[in-house]
């Protein structure tokens, strides 16, 4: 039978330490509304007001449909509105405050509002008032102050400049603190500046704003785990496959590969698995996967399918050559079939 000490000690010399990996990107940006406006001969009106309000906080935009009855209002953070068609100064139509009639701005999209008269009360109901001009542009200054700082934000953590983007999140946070791309962005920032500490509280007001944003708990674990809370981070992982599994993978990976350097190998050899079984392309948790199974004779043969699939994934890969090392010792300290 051969000898395993030695096989381990070839294992240790060609086994990089385990690097945690993660996407960094930007949090909830902008998206935009827009539409058509049909008057009650079923033709485009033009020169309607269309309102869009953030039904959480005082940010308010307005604009006129165009020749075609159309409109279009970009720049909008994301969140649940209402659009409100105003003729003549009233309501004349609302969309977004009845159940199963929720319109809600995602990231990067844009949402198609669009209103027809012959459908509306001959009517304003007695109940909805004219427009208040005041309000209006009280609201518009004070949202405008707010996506002016969180548009400087953005351009500096572009730039790289993590400083800076700190400050302008933070000005936008106090100008309105009820958005969840603020805080989110504000934590990456710090994130990238190395502030671990300091990006936990941002994330968390970002998620308890807006809790099925996945990136934001992915992001919040990569701040726990680098402030030394494990468990925590585990906790936000596990948030984060129930929410988008697909991010999930690089996640458990990312704790695994923390046990795994505090010697908890068993803790890391199952958070490995959890990482394969929510992403089975992610070819890291292979190859840590078999690295683990080195830690013991016992296991090593069970080092050989996780090298394989690895190899097979990523075959030019970071750990490619000590894969393949690895997978040649393994091979050979395995025991011969039995026939």
């Amino acid at each position: 039978m051969r000898r395993i000490p030695s096989i381990a000690g070839f294992a240790a010399a060609v086994v990089l330490v385990p690097v945690i990996v993660f996407a960094q990107q930007q949090i909830g940006q902008e998206g935009s509304i827009s539409g058509k406006v049909l008057g009650r001969d079923g033709k485009p009106l033009q020169g309607a007001a269309v309102r869009i309000e953030n039904t959480s906080v005082n940010q308010i935009d307005e604009v006129k449909t165009n020749k075609n009855g159309g409109y279009n209002i970009t720049g909008l953070l994301q969140g649940k509105y209402k659009v409100t068609l105003i003729v003549d100064g009233h309501a004349a139509m609302v969309r977004g405050e009845t159940t199963g009639d929720d319109i809600y701005v995602v990231t990067g999209q844009e949402q198609t509002v669009n209103f027809d008269m012959r459908k509306a009360p001959a009517t304003p109901p007695p109940d909805v008032a004219p427009l208040s001009a005041n309000k209006g542009k009280v609201d518009k200054k004070a949202s405008d102050e707010m996506r002016a700082a969180f548009a400087a934000g953005m351009a500096a953590l572009k730039a790289q400049n993590y400083d800076e983007a700190i400050k302008q999140f933070q000005l936008a946070s106090e100008k309105d603190p009820s958005q969840a791309a603020v805080f989110g962005n504000l934590g990456l920032a710090f994130l990238r500046s190395k502030k671990y500490g300091d990006a936990v509280e941002p994330f968390r007001k970002s998620i308890a704003l807006n809790p099925a944003d996945a990136g934001a708990h992915a992001s919040l674990s990569l701040a726990l785990m680098e402030s030394g809370k494990i468990d925590e981070a585990r906790q936000e992982v596990d948030e984060v496959a129930k929410l988008d599994p697909s991010k999930a993978g690089q996640g458990y990976f990312n704790v695994g590969a923390i046990l795994l350097e505090q010697g908890k190998s068993k803790e890391g050899v199952d958070l490995f698995k959890k990482a394969i079984e929510v992403d089975p392309k992610y070819a890291a948790s292979y190859y840590q996967l078999g690295v683990a199974y080195f830690g013991s004779a016992d296991t090593i043969p069970a080092a050989i399918p996780m090298l394989e699939k690895y190899l097979e994934l990523d075959p030019n890969g970071r750990d490619a050559e000590a894969a393949k090392q690895l997978l040649a010792a393994a091979k050979a300290a395995a025991p011969a079939s039995k026939k």
